[in-house]
């Protein structure tokens, strides 16, 4: 598979990669809602009890945000960790796609339980336990795989070139993951902090 980066566009369009992550994140999301429907008498019944027990007292229970904050940023720097080592790989291309397809399952699988639980406004809810974090996290995530598409592009170019060069190489990566750190520690304080009384509110609602 040759790499995205040696096709050519212009610099206000969405990078070809990015576009096929978002196609296998849809294909994900797809996927995620048909399986949670043939499953939803063997998966979801049995949650069915536990869920609306917790969104029912969710207003009382004593959720330490600290815990919330620091589980988001160990999950975020951990996925943004293995784009960037697979970018030094063969895999790259196969592993984004895996990662758009899993990200997309996932919450298809969310996707179908809300819907499931509480019919068309289970979308809604959906959407309320992705906000606001995800208004960040998911062009900071594009971003890194666009990066990542082009640095594994250049990696690939100077494997016959000295480890000086290949030094340069990864020096020059530096000020984007400083700016990427920074960022999903951004997304994690909004998880964090916003994401929480969010759900809190909207669960007040029939």
């Amino acid at each position: 598979m040759k790499s995205i980066s040696k096709k050519s566009s212009s610099a206000r369009k969405l990078p070809a990669v990015c576009k096929i992550v978002l196609f296998f994140a849809f294909i994900g999301i797809i996927t995620g809602c048909i399986t949670g429907n043939l499953l939803k008498t063997s998966l979801y019944s049995p949650l069915l009890t536990i869920y609306n027990d917790i969104t029912g007292r969710i207003s009382e229970l004593d959720i330490n945000k600290s815990d919330i904050f620091f589980l988001s940023l160990k999950q975020n720097i951990k996925l943004s960790a293995l784009l960037y080592l697979f970018a030094l790989t063969n895999l790259w291309q196969y592993y984004y796609c895996a990662f758009a397809l899993y990200t997309g399952f996932t919450n298809g699988l969310l996707l179908a339980f809300n819907i499931i639980l509480h019919g068309a406004p289970g979308v809604i809810r959906f959407f309320c336990y992705l906000c606001p974090h995800s208004f960040l996290f998911i062009p900071l995530y594009l971003l890194i795989i666009a990066h990542c598409d082009k640095f594994h592009f250049d990696y690939s170019e100077c494997n016959s070139l000295s480890g000086a060069k290949k030094g340069k190489l990864l020096l020059k990566q530096f000020p984007l993951f400083i700016i990427v750190i920074l960022l999903i520690l951004t997304g994690s304080l909004m998880e964090a902090i916003l994401n929480l009384p969010l759900i809190t509110w909207y669960s007040t609602f029939p």
